[in-house]
This record gives structure tokens, sequence and C-alpha cells, in this order.
């Protein structure tokens, strides 16, 4: 009994971010019904768990090679997906989008070569971050223009990030 609730708490971490996996379906049905309120609500709530998950295996020492590459493929879900709905309807272009996805390919794939799945640098934290906090700031419930643009200017700043940290994790290699 005692080693099946060690056995679940190792896991905590991979259950939170299995949780925000399977939040992508509502987070795609909820963008294709350009319900933007519970957009919001889900990738905020994809933003919570990213930080949770990654604190419980650092706090309790839980990491795992899984974790390492389940939790950055769950970011990458979470963020593309609505960053591919905002380029369906123009808001940022096609060619950032592709540059994104390259990158995202080309460091999950080194990632899968590593023993301990590469942990995420510093900078590509920030990045992650930064493509939360945009996503989020874009899809309130503020109907601001203003407040969308800061949204996109934050995307802006990410993608920057994202072109650096290529850099930066190929320098590893």
């Amino acid at each position: 009994m005692f080693e099946n609730k060690v056995f679940k708490m190792k896991n905590l971490p991979n259950y939170i971010t299995s949780i925000r996996l399977i939040f992508t379906i509502p987070l795609i049905i909820f963008l294709e019904t350009n319900n933007v309120f519970f957009v919001w609500i889900i990738i905020l709530f994809g933003g919570i768990t990213d930080y949770l998950d990654g604190f419980i295996a650092r706090k309790f020492n839980l990491k795992s090679k899984t974790g390492a590459i389940l939790d950055p493929l769950a970011d990458k879900v979470f963020t593309i997906i609505p960053f591919m709905w905002l380029c369906k309807y123009g808001i940022i272009p096609f060619w950032s989008l592709s540059i994104l996805l390259i990158r995202e390919f080309l460091i999950s794939t080194f990632r899968g070569t590593k023993d301990n799945g590469l942990p995420a640098l510093k900078i590509g934290k920030c990045k992650t971050l930064l493509q939360f906090i945009s996503l989020v700031i874009y899809f309130s419930n503020f109907n601001h223009f203003q407040i969308q643009n800061i949204g996109i200017i934050i995307y802006w700043i990410s993608f920057a990030l994202t072109i650096v940290s290529i850099f930066c994790y190929l320098k590893i290699k």
C-alpha cells in the first residue's frame, strides 16, 4: 500500500502534465467555436499547471526523463494550437509560426537523444512563459484593441527568444 502511494506521488508531475495535454481538446473546440472566454480560462489553466508540475517535480525531487520530455511537449501543444488559430485569422504571420514550429521540432528531437531528456534552458523557460503570457493577454475578456496588441507585442518578444534559444541549444550539442 505504501509503495503504491510513493509511486503515485512520484508520478504526480507527469499526471498534471497529462491533464494539460488532455485539455488541448476543449481548447481546440473553444477556439473553433470562437468562445474566447473559455479559451482564456483553459490557457490560464495550462500556464498554472505548467508551473505547478515543474514546482512539484523540483521541490520533491520527482524529476523524470518522461517528465523532461512530456512537459515541454505539453507546452508546445498548448501554445502552438492558439498560435495556429491566430495565424488562421491573420493576426500573426505564417512565416513566424513556421519558424516557431521548426525550432520546436529541432529542440524536441535533440531532447529525445539525451539520456536526461535535456532539461529546458532558462531562455527556453522564459520563451514559454512569454508565450503563455501573450496568449493570456490576447485572449483575455478585454475587447480593447490596445490590450490585444500588448499580447501580440509579447508574442514577438517570445519569438525573438525562440530564435536566440535555437542557438543556445545548438551550442550545448
